[in-house]
C-alpha cells in the first residue's frame, strides 16, 4: 500500500485535505488518517495538490515526435514527453492523409499502446481525412477525401480503441459515416466544418456529438447576401448534446472566448486539448521552422506554430499542464473544474470515465503533484511514481 499524505487534493467539485491510498494499479481509499504497516509506503506530499492525472485526447506530437509516425517506439516517446508535463493518458491524433498511411499509423499506436510501460495510451483519434476545403487551416488539401470515394471501413475495422474521428457533416457522405461511427462507438466530432447551425442539429441525429476545437477551423456568424447565419461555433455554445474541445493555450483562444465557452458549456461540456504538435512538451525555441509529416510547413513564432507562410495557426506548442495554469491563474476558473475539464470530462467523452480522470476508490491510480504554480513536481501512472 501506498499512502499519500499532506496533500491538498482535487475532486471533481471541491479541494480538500485528505490521505489517498493506492495499491497495485488502483486507488484503493480516501481517509482522514492511517495506521502504517510494515510492507507500506508514505508519500510525504508537502501540502501540494495531488490531482488525477490529465488526459488529451487531441495531440498530434510531443518530444519532437510526431503521432503520425509508423514507428511504435517514436508514439511512446511522444507519450512519455507529455507525461512529465502531467499527461498521464494520451490519445495520439492523426493528420488527414491517405487511408493505406492512416492504417499504418493506426497499426503503430495499437503496437505502441501494448508497449507503453509508463503513459496510459488510450487509442487512436482520427483527424479527418473527411473535412471541409474551405476550413482545412493546417491540414494538407491534398489529402482530404470524401467518404464515399474513399470508404473509411476497413481502417475503422482495425482496432477496437479508435476512440473519436473528426468529420465535417456538410460534406458529401459524411452522416452517413456518423452513423457508421455511432454504431461502432466511436465519437464522432465536427471538425473543420463549414456547416450551418442547422447542418449540425441534422449532423446530432446522425450520431454527433462532439466539436473539435472550438472557434478554430470552423464557421461562425456567416453571412449568405445580406442575411446572417449560426455556424458550427454557435450550435457548440448552445446544443447540450455537444462537448467541446478547447485549446487553452491563450493564442488559439483569447481570454473573452474561454470565459464565454465555459459560461456556455460548464466543466462537463468543455474540455480541455492542446492540439500540440511535434514541438509541444519540449524545449522549442521562437522561429524555428520545421516540415510536418503532411508535407506542411510550419513556424514557431509568438508561442505557437502557425503555417509557414503564416495563413493560420498550425496546432500549438503547449502542453495540458501550461492549459490548466492558464484558465486557473489567468481566466480565473476555479482549480478543481479545471483539472475536471484536464481530466474526467475528456475521460467521459472517449469512453475512460468510469476508471480514469478522477481520484475515486476503484479508479486507475494516476496521480500528479503540483504546486501552486501548476509546476509538475511528481507523477505516478498504474500505481508507480514515474517522476
Amino acid at each position: 500500500m501506498i499512502y499519500y499524505k499532506n496533500a491538498k487534493v482535487i475532486f471533481p467539485d471541491k479541494i480538500r485535505d485528505c490521505v489517498v491510498a493506492t495499491q497495485n494499479s488502483k486507488i484503493v481509499d480516501i481517509c482522514e488518517s492511517f495506521e502504517k504497516s510494515e510492507n507500506d509506503t508514505v508519500v510525504d506530499c508537502k501540502g501540494l495538490y495531488l490531482s488525477p492525472g490529465f488526459v488529451d485526447i487531441h495531440v498530434h506530437g510531443g518530444g519532437n515526435k510526431s503521432a503520425m509516425s509508423e514507428k511504435p517506439s517514436d508514439i511512446v516517446e511522444m507519450a512519455e514527453a507529455h507525461l512529465k508535463h502531467g499527461t498521464t493518458s494520451i490519445a495520439p491524433t492523426t493528420l488527414a492523409a491517405p487511408i493505406e498511411q492512416l492504417k499504418k499509423v493506426v497499426n503503430s499506436i495499437k503496437a505502441a499502446s501494448e508497449k507503453s510501460q509508463k503513459a496510459n495510451i488510450l487509442g487512436v483519434h482520427l483527424e479527418g481525412p473527411y473535412i471541409s476545403m474551405q476550413y482545412k487551416g493546417a491540414q494538407s488539401p491534398e489529402n482530404i477525401l470524401n467518404p464515399s470515394k474513399d470508404s473509411p471501413d476497413e481502417l475503422l475495422d482495425m482496432w477496437d480503441k479508435i476512440l473519436i474521428m473528426g468529420a465535417a457533416p456538410e460534406c458529401e457522405g459524411v452522416l452517413e459515416l456518423g452513423d457508421k461511427l455511432s454504431k461502432r462507438g466511436i465519437v464522432a466530432s465536427v471538425a473543420h466544418s463549414a456547416a450551418s447551425y442547422e447542418q449540425v442539429e441534422e449532423a446530432i441525429r446522425h450520431g454527433f456529438s462532439d466539436v473539435t476545437h472550438i472557434y478554430n477551423a470552423c464557421s461562425s456568424c456567416f453571412k449568405t447576401g445580406l442575411f446572417r447565419n449560426a455556424g458550427v461555433v454557435e450550435a457548440g455554445l448552445y446544443m447540450d448534446e455537444l462537448t467541446t474541445q478547447t485549446i487553452a493555450d491563450l493564442r488559439h483562444l483569447p481570454a473573452g472566448l474561454l470565459k464565454l465557452i465555459y459560461k456556455c458549456k460548464g466543466d462537463e461540456k468543455m474540455y480541455l486539448i492542446t492540439d500540440g504538435l511535434e514541438f509541444s512538451a519540449s524545449n522549442v525555441k521562437e522561429n524555428t521552422v520545421y516540415t510536418q509529416e503532411n508535407g506542411m510547413g510550419v513556424i514557431y513564432e509568438d508561442n505557437v506554430m502557425k503555417l509557414s507562410d503564416r495563413s493560420a495557426l498550425a496546432g500549438s506548442a503547449a502542453t495540458l499542464s501550461d492549459c490548466v495554469r492558464n484558465m486557473h491563474k489567468c481566466i480565473g476558473i476555479p482549480l478543481y473544474s479545471v483539472v475536471k475539464m484536464a481530466s474526467l470530462t475528456p475521460a467521459i467523452v472517449c469512453g475512460y470515465g468510469d476508471r480514469k480522470g478522477k481520484i475515486e476508490k476503484g479508479y486507475d491510480a494516476d496521480l500528479i503533484l503540483f504546486d501552486d504554480e501548476v509546476n509538475i513536481k511528481s507523477v505516478v501512472t498504474k500505481g508507480n511514481i514515474i517522476y
